[in-house]
């Protein structure tokens, strides 16, 4: 995972401005099985604890993030590839 200044091109895109990370990965989990095998979703947050949360639940899931991209004061994207 590295900070990108260009991200991949997202499969699937989530606004999710607004969603505790205890709420965050649930919907991620979601979303990322309707996923095919190598397709990129983008996660767009302004939780503070995302990073770390995110990239814990991508380590006990095999999901890898792809890109963090800082998106302006607070808000920040997230690109994981489905494995």
């Amino acid at each position: 995972m590295t900070d990108a200044p260009s991200p991949p091109a997202p499969d699937v895109r989530m606004d999710l401005v607004g969603q505790a990370c205890a709420t965050l990965t649930p919907i991620i989990a979601s979303r990322m099985r309707q996923l095919d095998p190598g397709q990129v979703l983008e996660v767009i947050s302004d939780d503070p604890t995302a990073r770390s949360g995110l990239a814990s639940w991508s380590r006990l899931t095999g999901n890898p993030i792809v890109a963090i991209i800082e998106d302006g004061p607070g808000r920040t994207r997230y690109y994981l590839r489905r494995k």
